[in-house]
């Protein structure tokens, strides 16, 4: 059961933390091309969403002396309790409560401090780079650029697609076809490098392709297959639904908030995976 709960907060964990952070990185590319009423309920959206990330995140380094010790009593024990905020994960709560409390301040404030949400962001999203395979892999300091890439292409797609959906449900489907262009320019370089930064993770840190049979390997193939459907719905997005609503046609609204809800669940699943793959597996298991 410990177990469970530390999975299920640990995964809520890098869900919120990531569509916090990704929030105020697609705020901070796209605060000029939005309406004023829509950049304030995208922020106020993006403040709740860093509290709820807030209250999991210190949630789950409560739990974690229970996890360490493999019993609910280790909450007491004050070695497990050391470890936790003064040990190896003080660096990893420190980086997220410092960058998600930053980041919930400065989007209830003016649109001036959209600067200040993004270093908080960035403070958020440097702490999947302190801990996990990465850190103590061989070729860590060459490895450590990729996975901060990586990490910060995942929460811009992430955090990009409730407010590309908030678009989508409150303005005329020429007005989304434009917010839509502006993302796909960001997005055409996003998704090669996306690729190439996953391929060369999975590449440096799996010992040879019989390790793809163990249980990180095939949840490294999963991520694949979901990174392939994520694909295929990007391509609807912009080479079918783009351009028709850029012709006004209206059918292509309902497909396109299905399609970025599609979107959202299937990197979701993917955030799930890698929960799971960081905190229970070893590439060398």
């Amino acid at each position: 059961m410990i177990d469970g709960l530390w999975l299920a907060l640990r995964a809520a964990a890098f869900i919120l933390v990531l569509q916090a952070a990704g929030s105020a990185l697609f705020l901070a590319l796209f605060a000029r091309t939005l309406a004023p009423q829509l950049l304030t309920l995208m922020r106020s959206a993006a403040a709740r969403l860093a509290l709820a990330a807030l209250a999991i995140v210190l949630a789950q380094a409560l739990l974690e002396p229970a996890y360490l010790a493999g019993a609910w009593d280790g909450i007491a024990d004050p070695a497990l309790r050391r470890l936790v905020f003064v040990g190896a994960g003080a660096a990893v709560l420190a980086l997220r409560v410092g960058g998600l409390v930053l980041l919930a301040v400065a989007l209830r404030r003016s649109r001036s401090a959209l600067p200040l949400a993004l270093s908080g962001a960035l403070l958020a999203l440097g702490s999947f780079l302190v801990s996990g395979h990465v850190p103590r892999a061989a070729h860590a300091g060459m490895l450590l650029p990729v996975l901060g890439l990586h990490v910060l292409l995942v929460a811009f797609w992430f955090g990009a697609l409730v407010p590309l959906r908030t678009v989508a449900r409150l303005e005329a489907p020429a007005q989304v076809a434009v917010a839509l262009k502006h993302f796909s320019a960001y997005a055409l370089w996003l998704v090669p490098l996306l690729a190439l930064a996953g391929v060369t993770l999975a590449c440096t840190l799996l010992p040879g392709l019989a390790a793809l049979r163990r249980p990180y390997g095939m949840l490294v193939c999963v991520k694949a297959l979901l990174f392939a459907a994520l694909l295929a719905l990007a391509a609807l997005n912009r080479q079918r639904l783009t351009p028709a609503l850029a012709r006004g046609e209206a059918w292509a609204l309902p497909v396109l908030r299905r399609s970025l809800s599609a979107e959202y669940l299937l990197l979701g699943i993917a955030l799930i995976a890698t929960a799971a793959l960081t905190g229970f597996f070893s590439p060398a298991d």
